[in-house]
């Protein structure tokens, strides 16, 4: 069946955005400008300008393609879980699986938020938040069932992050590792570090 135009622009509009992801990975956000982006796609400048008004607003799309995909894989479904220790288990889990199988270039790029607008970089850290808040509650619900061990909330969110999003720095697809062996360590390991035994 053939696409609609609307779904071949989100289509083409996605493809823009992973290629340019890597461009910024591999050259630095600075140093990629919009001709090095059309060249790589093989277009004219002035055609990327149906999809974005400028590099920053394409680095804003970008870094909201990766919230998207923690949104709708992570976020959404974790909130349908009652129980905070399955849910616990769930978000480590789906978090790192996306973190190692999905685009890593936007993962990285995601956190690029320095040429970012004032605007723009409110909206991003609002929906950070967001998530964080929802890890650090999950934590306050076990902690609350005298589940979790002595740690301090704040600093156990933040490493949890840190040890899921570390991921698309190191862990290469295709490797000695499976994507579900690495995710399924890091998350024994986060809950080994967070629960009581």
């Amino acid at each position: 069946m053939p696409k609609n135009g609307t779904q071949k622009s989100l289509d083409r509009a996605q493809e823009i955005y992973l290629l340019a992801a890597q461009l910024f990975v591999e050259r630095g956000v600075e140093s990629t400008s919009l001709s090095h982006i059309a060249n790589a796609l093989n277009i004219t400048k002035a055609a990327l300008y149906y999809y974005f008004e400028s590099k920053q607003e394409l680095l804003y799309r970008i870094v909201e393609l990766g919230l998207d995909n923690v949104k709708n894989e992570v976020l959404d479904p974790a909130r349908e879980i009652s129980d905070a220790e399955e849910r616990l288990e769930f978000i480590i889990f789906n978090h790192a699986r996306l973190a190692a199988e999905g685009n890593h270039a936007v993962i990285i790029v995601s956190h690029e938020m320095n040429s970012l607008s004032f605007t723009q970089r409110e909206a991003i850290l609002k929906r950070r938040r967001e998530y964080f808040e929802f890890v650090r509650d999950t934590l306050v619900e076990l902690q609350t069932q005298a589940k979790l061990r002595d740690v301090d909330l704040t600093t156990a969110t933040f490493t949890l992050f840190g040890m899921i999003l570390w991921l698309s720095r190191w862990y290469r697809p295709g490797g000695k590792l499976s994507v579900e062996q690495v995710c399924r360590d890091v998350c024994e390991m986060a809950l080994k570090g967070l629960l009581r035994n």
